[in-house]
Order: C-alpha cells, then sequence, then structure tokens
C-alpha cells in the first residue's frame, strides 16, 4: 500500500472512529432525562406563616408544615428557600415545637442535599448568586445545631458540614464586597441574600462570618435605600420578573421597606423576609436608614459585577469553588470563555438530569471536548443562552422628590438576554414605565412566564442611555433569528397603563402620560398603537426603534398641554443609528454600540463602585464610607470593622 493510500486509509478509519464516538455519547446522553423541579401538583407551602404566628406568640398547627415537609424531603428547587424560616423555627422557637415535629425537622435537615458535591440527582438550582448563600447558610446552621450527628446523605457530620460551608460562605461574602451584586438591584432576589444573611447573623456562633455579613447586609440595605422611590424598590436590575418590574407593590421587599423606613404597600406577604424582621442581631445602620428617607434630588452612579470578559483578569476562570461560585453565580454557562468548566463541573457532580442543565447533553460529546472545540463552536454560533449571563451593570439613577430614573448604561447593546431590565421609570408604588423588545409571541405557550418571555427580560438589548430626566433607548434588530433564539419579533413595545395614568395622549409617534402633577413623554421612531385588547401594552413595530423617555413636572412645565407643546417642539433626528434629541438647549446623540455624547462631549458610562453624594468608592473596594445628614458608616470587610459615626 503506498503512502497515499495508507494516509487516506488511516483517515477513513479515524473518520469511522470518531462518528463511532460521537453516536455512542448521543446514545449515552439520551438516557439524561429531565428531573421535574416542581411537584406535579402545587403544595400548600406555610413555612412562613407558621414562624409569623410563633412569632406572634400564636396557636399553631404544626401540620401546616407537612407539605413544607414533602417539598423539601422531595428535592424541588427553592428548597432552600423555605429552609430558612424552618431554621429559624427551630433554632428559635424549639421549646413550642411538639417532639414529633422536632424530630421531624431533624430529619429534614439531616438528610438534605446541601451542594452539588453531594450525593443524589435532582432539579434544585443550587448555583445561582442568592441560591449559593442559601444553601451554604442552611448548611452550616444545621450543621451547628446538631455538630455530632452523621448525615446520611453526605456521610458527613455536622461539624464537616460546618467546615465545608464556612469557606462557601466566606467565599460568597467576600466576593460580593469585591464586585458587588451579580443579580443587581432585584426587589424579588435580595430578599434571597437578606434573609438567610439574617439567619447566620443571629445564630452562628463564627464571629468572622456573623461581622462579615453584617457589613454585606449593610450593602444590600444601602442598594435597597438609595435606589428606591418613596419605598419602590423597583429600578433597572439584574433579574426581575413581569409583576415586580409593573408595581412596586409586587416587590418582595415591601415588607422590608414597610418595617425600615415606614412605607405602606398594598397587600400582605408571608416570605422569607420574616428572618430579616424578626432578627435580633441586625440593625440597619442609622445613615442607610436617613438615606432611604432623602427626598432630594440626586444622581447616582454604581458599578456591580463583572464582564465575562473581565474573570480571566480576576483570576476567576477555572474549577476551583471560588471560580465556579462566580461563573455561575452570575449565570455565565455557555459563553466561549467559561463552557469548558460549566461541561467538566456538570459531569462530575451528574447533573445532567437537573432539569435547567439537561440541555447540556447535547454538546457533552467526547470528541469535542477532547479537541477543545466548545469554546470555538460557542463564540462561531453564538447561541442564545449566552445572554443569560448576568455582566457588569453601569448604573445610573436620578431621583427627585416626584419619581425615579434608572438605567444600566450601556449595557451590552443587540446582544440577547434573559432576565435583565434594563432602564425603568418610577412614579408611585402602581405605576411603572419601561420597554423591552419581546423574546417571544404572547401566542407562545408560557411567554408570560418564560425567561426571557415577552414582558421578562429582552430578546435583544438596545443600547440605553440616561441624562438626569431623559432616558434614549435604541433598539437595532437583525433580519435573522439567531442561534437557539426561540422567536425574532420585530417591534418593541413599552409598558404604559393608560387606565393608571389620569390623563394619557397618543399622537403618532409621541405617547404622554400625566400622573398627579408629574409628566412622562415616549416619543418613537414609528408610529405607537395600544395592542389589541391592551390598555397598557404600547407596540412600536419596526427593525429599527427608538424610545425617548423624558420626565417633567407641573412645577417645571405649568399645564400637561405646554408640557405637551414643548416636546413637540423638540428637534428629533434619526438616521443610520444615530439619534439626536434637543431638549432643554441640551443636545443629546446617541450611535448605536458607540457613543452617547451631551453638547458634543462624550458621555463616560463606565462607573466606580459608587459615585454619589452619599459616598465615593472605587472599584475592588478596601473601605467603604457612607455618609449623610451628619451620620456615617465605616465598613472594612477585610479586618471586620463596622462602626457608625458619631
Amino acid at each position: 500500500m503506498g503512502f497515499k493510500a495508507t494516509v487516506l486509509f488511516l483517515a477513513i478509519i479515524l473518520l469511522f472512529a470518531a462518528i463511532g464516538s460521537v453516536i455512542t455519547d448521543l446514545r449515552k446522553n439520551q438516557k439524561y432525562k429531565k428531573i421535574p423541579s416542581k411537584p406535579e401538583k402545587p403544595l400548600d407551602i406555610k413555612v412562613n406563616e407558621v414562624l409569623w404566628q410563633l412569632e406572634n406568640s400564636l396557636e399553631v398547627d404544626f401540620s401546616q408544615l407537612n407539605d413544607t415537609f414533602k417539598f423539601i424531603e422531595s428535592r424541588y428547587d427553592c428548597s432552600d428557600f423555605h429552609l430558612q424560616s424552618l431554621l429559624r423555627i427551630i433554632y428559635k422557637h424549639s421549646d413550642k415545637l411538639d417532639s414529633a415535629t422536632k424530630i421531624k425537622i431533624k430529619n429534614i435537615l439531616l438528610n438534605f442535599k446541601y451542594w452539588m458535591d453531594e450525593p443524589g440527582e435532582d432539579s434544585m438550582c443550587c448555583w445561582s448568586e442568592n441560591h449559593q448563600i442559601l444553601f451554604a447558610a442552611a448548611e452550616y446552621l444545621a450543621g451547628q445545631l446538631f455538630p455530632d450527628d452523621v448525615f446520611p446523605n453526605s456521610g458527613l457530620t455536622g461539624r464537616q458540614h460546618m467546615e465545608k460551608a464556612r469557606k462557601r460562605i466566606l467565599t460568597w461574602l467576600e466576593i460580593r464586597w469585591t464586585y458587588g451584586f451579580s443579580e443587581w438591584y432585584s426587589n424579588v432576589y435580595y430578599v434571597e441574600d437578606i434573609a438567610p444573611l439574617s439567619n447566620l447573623i443571629d445564630f452562628c456562633k463564627d464571629q468572622e462570618i456573623v461581622k462579615k455579613s453584617q457589613i454585606i447586609l449593610d450593602l444590600l440595605m444601602f442598594d435597597i435605600a438609595s435606589q428606591s422611590f418613596r419605598g419602590n424598590f423597583i429600578t433597572t436590575s439584574g433579574r426581575l420578573y413581569e409583576n415586580h418590574k409593573k408595581s412596586g407593590n409586587n416587590a418582595s421587599t415591601i415588607k422590608i421597606s414597610e418595617h425600615v423606613w415606614g412605607y405602606k404597600f398594598d397587600g400582605d406577604r408571608f416570605g422569607m423576609e420574616l428572618n430579616f424582621i424578626y432578627a435580633n442581631n441586625y440593625r440597619v445602620p442609622q445613615v442607610i436608614r436617613e438615606i432611604g428617607l432623602d427626598p432630594s434630588t440626586v444622581i447616582i452612579k454604581a458599578s456591580n459585577g463583572l464582564d465575562v470578559k473581565e474573570l480571566k483578569k480576576e483570576g476567576l476562570i477555572g474549577l476551583q469553588d471560588k471560580q465556579i461560585m462566580m461563573q455561575w453565580g452570575m449565570e455565565a454557562f455557555t459563553n466561549p470563555e467559561v463552557i469548558n468548566n460549566s461541561i467538566s463541573i456538570i459531569e462530575k457532580y451528574n447533573m445532567f438530569k437537573n432539569e435547567f442543565l439537561n440541555e447540556f447533553k447535547s454538546v457533552n460529546i467526547t470528541l469535542l471536548k477532547k479537541l477543545g472545540l466548545l469554546p470555538l463552536i460557542s463564540r462561531v454560533l453564538n447561541p442564545q443562552t449566552n445572554g443569560v449571563a448576568l455582566q457588569r451593570a453601569n448604573t445610573y439613577t436620578y431621583k427627585t422628590d416626584k419619581y425615579s430614573l434608572s438605567t444600566a448604561q450601556k449595557y451590552h447593546p443587540g446582544e440577547f438576554a434573559d432576565q435583565q431590565h434594563i432602564w425603568q421609570a418610577t412614579l408611585g408604588k402602581e405605576l411603572s414605565i419601561f420597554t423591552t423588545h419581546p423574546a417571544t409571541p404572547l401566542t407562545q405557550e408560557g411567554a408570560k412566564s418564560i425567561s426571557p418571555g415577552y414582558w421578562v427580560g429582552s430578546g435583544r438589548l438596545p443600547h440605553s442611555v440616561q441624562d438626569r430626566n431623559v432616558n434614549m433607548t435604541l433598539y437595532v434588530l437583525p433580519a435573522r433569528r439567531g442561534f437557539m433564539e426561540k422567536a425574532l419579533l420585530q417591534f418593541t413595545h413599552a409598558y404604559f397603563p393608560r387606565e393608571i395614568f389620569h390623563e394619557v395622549v397618543i399622537d403618532n409617534n409621541y405617547a404622554f402620560g400625566r400622573y398627579g402633577d408629574v409628566y412622562v413623554a415616549l416619543i418613537a421612531k414609528n408610529p405607537l398603537k395600544y395592542r389589541e385588547g391592551s390598555t397598557d401594552d404600547l407596540i412600536q413595530e419596526g427593525r429599527e426603534t427608538y424610545w425617548i423617555c423624558e420626565i417633567s413636572t407641573k412645577d417645571d412645565e405649568g399645564s400637561f398641554e405646554s408640557f405637551i407643546r414643548r416636546i413637540k417642539s423638540n428637534a428629533v433626528y434619526y438616521r443610520n443609528k444615530k439619534l439626536q434629541y434637543t431638549t432643554n438647549n441640551i443636545l443629546y446623540q446617541l450611535e448605536f454600540g458607540k457613543d452617547f455624547c451631551i453638547n458634543g462631549q462624550k458621555v463616560e458610562t463606565e462607573y466606580p463602585r459608587l459615585d454619589s453624594p452619599y459616598g465615593i468608592v472605587q472599584r475592588k473596594p478596601e473601605i467603604i464610607e457612607l455618609e449623610f445628614n451628619g451620620k456615617k458608616l465605616y465598613l472594612d470587610f477585610y479586618n471586620m470593622i463596622r462602626q457608625e459615626l458619631p
């Protein structure tokens, strides 16, 4: 056989071997059937109600906990949520429990799976930013409660679980101190950070954990205080759902705002925030209390999280616990920089049946992994899942005593998204305004609940920028769907609820709303109309659309009619993805994916950790100082110093 023939023969053998290997992997991966993340029939979870009853010295029927026990025993997703109040019950109210309930709670805690490296297949999500501290706090406190018992699922003693969880707790706290929160300003998920921190502060006997948890809880409370408008913690955010962005009444933080600042909201909640409300060893610093009541006009610039491209420089690409906690805490799974790590961890801990990770089986191909092709495939195909990553948010918030407006400045224009909420105007607890590019049509099953969906997140991200009371948001949509993209709708829309405004005027490409003495204008590129059958869904058709939002008040404008006339007289120009808007003798210019200029001067939209009247803090801070109304808070994480002055 000649040389060429030999090479050809070997190439054929290798080709067939490669094909055979791929076929074998595909067959193997078919066995990974999804494990349900939720019960087939909803269970009546009342652990928070029971905690409330105990705290208020009411008579308690402990059979109310039966569905909670069943939920946790089945390891359904969010079991770690329910563990928080269950732990507070056993720690604080053990003397009020009957012996059967005590035994049941002990068995629940001993048999739970506390991290993905422990035995058992399930569909619990334990890796996102909030879940990491929820699981770790539960593990530590369970181990502390039963230090000498062997936990059957892991085979470890309580003390061993404490040591294991301690490392994750301290890592999580340090990441938050250093980089801030990837789930920035989430009125959903901040509660799920606050509850476990409150429990650690109250019950943990390790003073390093306690002090550092207090410091990070201070930072969470500062975010809520500084970003809330009259107690409405509803602003630009890394993760929000439809109801939580439409109305402050639906924010999971409403009871916290009521408890700390005295604001009142509609409706009752029995959520895990009760662990904060009933905490004994944490007091919100006075300066943060006063910031939350500040009625003055302020501009707050801040930076939270990291871009995926920053991870390598920070030593956060890899398979060590801290690296995975950062990568998966920011929901970065399929991006080219991290996809190899994701597959390795899923395979190592046998998580292909997890409902949230099940699709990774499609790339669980030995040949692709050994040849290192997954990053290249991710880069070339750019799947929609790359947009799930919660990347660095440079946020700009303008607050007055009448309204607030906030924006994640130039947040990855044109890229895919998931639950990120880019800009938000808040006029009251029942009225918000924002725009999105729907990722799915309303006709698609689950369009109002899936992420991204019709209102949740975005299909494609806009280029959004803000200066004081003006926001400019520019969408440029591609002609074709991307890889794994559910739909590519050729319109954007605004939440602009006619029935909540006191007056609404829609005139071609202008929308005006009056809410008491506050006036809002939306200026669009194309004509605006409410979706048929809707009074809040304002549609703008087109592959290229823009929305200019300007907010003003009666004090500044006089009548609503005068405001409308002034806005209509403002010059607006758009061409070649460049938008210009002139108002009050200020020229704003925005080019998609490029610069934002004011009166011809480029605006810097990357910020330090905090630039505000309450303090200026650099990224990766050594210390953080907050000051307002003669009150001061000094925080030094590494030296565990937390001082209020005077």
